[in-house]
């Protein structure tokens, strides 16, 4: 079947004839950061370098050349200055098209520990392509594992802080199948090589390089001065001095011919990149005799600047067609890619559960996700049973027991913090799953509330089962049911709360204390420590309203008291006004009247929470395409 006339232009590089005439032209990029008293900084000057199917190009310079601001600009992640452009077949590329036919991988490994290699693979792959048989995936994940030398580790889990798992060698490696295997017309590598020894690395630019060629991809790679046998993988090379100007653009077996043309000669036993580094890196001059090296080094990067502006003055770099290096062929998975989409809704849909399967496998084995969470739960559960032990309807105990409401909301709440390091994981696979083009925000949002719901519903019930009874609170399955239920809302909306801070502040320390703060000003205005017709009104009328821990500890308070007696024990002092002083007793009522919490829906109060839950899940989406933007 030909998919000629189901697909947009970009995506045509899969048919034979586009692909054999591809080229992909990057036209005049530049960059420039914005200073505070100056004009700024450039980082990348007016670059231009042409690539074709099936070749290699490395992009080499010294830190601060430039290299990833360049690859963020030819993949649209930063906006280049104007002129700047980048043409497939002559025709502009827009960042919506750049998208649909590349993948990014960055230089840091954001992967699931407890997912296994193959599992990680495939699952890019079910992401990318949601349609796609078992069959031809196991066979496109199969054929990947087995380039970049994955196979004997495949069934291995990538490792977590507390489980040892692959290799840093083989994690790069997996991030970078798990970008392979998504049928990617244009690859885009960001030291792909670093953290591997020499032997690793020319074995994954081997491969990269074998399946480029088969089939058809343009492959950019920024590496950091690799060995030779490595960069003779390479076809050509694009050699950056700092402020991300070229001083070399051509075939990599070319440069040692084009120092020795320049008057610096590659010696015999020399590695020919190395050699062209050590005129560019001004990094290292001596303190002592830092103006005079560092000049010197500067004027020999700007002399190397200006000899290759002299030789290439006469050609076209980015418009040169040589049919010999469009040596690309048909990519055999084109068909499959066609077949392995769906309609937007489809996909939104399939998206949402292959996540939430994802996610559900990563709970379940994640000892760090719910483990140490559910254990935690279940320890304060027994401490509130040990400590509040059948506190009995004497008038004494009420206060005892407004605590241990006010106790399961607050605490369990506050513990909330401890999926903070799960969910920086999971955000981390999803900027970078989604910068590639994956899937959006939506399903993750949706795909992470239905699984975070059973499993926290767990550790509430957890908690409730074993302090319930045994504190002695209101007898009765339906009052059982609704505590339960009231504080599970409160804690879906605690939950909620902590990953938005998570989104916005990616890191533990300080996720942390931010969350601890905000539980402990949630704490400060529910009523409970100071009484709510006591607080400021600015507090009352603002915050107090918003606060879903007063909400859960009303209603917690409310299914607990009503229908309570109390007796009173002081010579008939009831600790609280009684409406019938002389039975010598104190209703549950009369105590929720005086605390200014009686009377209230629970139907009401728990849509309150809900709708908190909800604006809060609202908060999560628009706080990750915030960062992501």
């Amino acid at each position: 079947m030909s998919t000629d006339s189901v697909i947009s232009s970009p995506e045509r590089l899969n048919t034979k004839n586009e692909t054999r005439s591809a080229k992909l032209a990057f036209r005049h990029l530049s960059y420039r950061v914005q200073g505070t008293k100056d004009k700024g900084k450039v980082l990348v000057d007016n670059v231009s370098v042409l690539v074709k199917p099936g070749e290699l190009l490395a992009i080499m310079g010294p830190s601060g050349a430039g290299k990833s601001t360049l690859l963020d600009l030819m993949a649209f992640r930063k906006p280049a200055l104007a002129g700047g452009k980048v043409q497939l077949n002559g025709d502009d590329m827009t960042a919506e098209a750049m998208q649909k036919i590349s993948t990014f991988v960055e230089q840091e490994d954001a992967l699931i520990g407890v997912l296994t290699v193959r599992e990680s693979v495939s699952y890019a792959l079910r992401l990318h392509l949601p349609l796609l048989s078992r069959r031809e995936s196991a066979a496109r994940v199969n054929q990947v594992l087995s380039a970049l030398g994955l196979q004997s580790c495949a069934d291995q889990r990538i490792g977590t802080p507390i489980s040892r798992g692959i290799s840093g060698g083989q994690k790069r490696r997996v991030t970078a199948a798990c970008a392979m295997v998504t049928f990617p017309r244009l690859l885009l590598l960001d030291e792909v090589t670093s953290g591997l020894d020499s032997t690793s690395a020319y074995q994954v630019v081997g491969a990269i390089r074998a399946l480029a060629r088969a089939e058809g991809m343009f492959v950019i790679a920024s590496i950091h001065q690799p060995s030779l046998e490595t960069l003779s993988t390479f076809d050509n090379l694009l050699l950056l001095a700092p402020g991300g100007v070229t001083c070399y653009n051509g075939p990599v077996d070319g440069l040692a011919a084009f120092m020795e043309r320049w008057g610096h000669p590659v010696g015999r036993f020399s590695n020919p990149s190395d050699h062209a580094m050590a005129f560019l890196s001004t990094d290292f001059a001596g303190p002592e005799e830092g103006t005079t090296t560092g000049h010197a080094m500067e004027s020999s990067a700007h002399s190397l600047r200006q000899f290759y502006l002299a030789e290439s003055a006469s050609i076209d770099l980015v418009s040169e067609d040589s049919e010999d290096s469009a040596r690309a062929i048909h990519a055999p998975g084109s068909e499959l890619v066609e077949y392995g989409k769906a309609t937007p809704f489809v996909t939104l849909v399939l998206h949402t559960l292959i996540l939430a399967e994802r996610t559900t496998i990563n709970y379940a084995r994640n000892l760090l996700a719910y483990g140490v969470r559910a254990g935690m739960y279940a320890g304060m559960g027994a401490m509130l049973a040990l400590i509040w032990i059948n506190l009995g309807t004497a008038d004494s105990t009420i206060n005892d027991r407004l605590s241990v409401h006010f106790y399961s909301v607050a605490f369990l709440a506050f513990m909330s913090v401890a999926g903070i390091p799960s969910f920086l994981e999971e955000r981390a696979v999803y900027y970078r799953e989604s910068k590639n083009g994956l899937y959006t925000t939506l399903p993750f949002v949706l795909s992470n509330t239905l699984v975070n719901m059973p499993f926290l519903f767990f550790c509430v019930l957890l908690f409730s089962v074993i302090s319930y009874w045994a504190i002695g609170l209101h007898a009765g399955a339906s009052a059982f049911f609704r505590f339960l239920a009231f504080l599970y809302l409160a804690i879906l909306a605690a939950e909620s709360q902590v990953q938005i801070v998570a989104a916005l502040v990616p890191i533990f320390v300080a996720a942390l204390a931010i969350g601890a703060f905000i539980n402990g000003f949630w704490m400060s205005v529910g009523g409970y420590f100071i009484k709510a017709r006591s607080l400021p009104r600015f507090w009352f009328y603002s915050f107090h309203y918003m606060d879903y821990q007063r909400y859960a500890f009303e209603l917690l308070a409310n299914s607990d008291l009503r229908g309570l007696t109390f007796r009173c024990t002081d010579s008939c002092a009831c600790a609280y006004p009684s409406s019938a002083p002389d039975t010598c007793t104190v209703s549950g009522d009369d105590v929720l009247s005086y605390l200014d919490v009686g009377g209230i829906s629970y139907g009401k109060w728990s849509a309150v929470l809900i709708g908190i839950t909800v604006l809060y899940r609202i908060g999560l989406y628009v706080a990750l395409r915030t960062r992501s933007g």
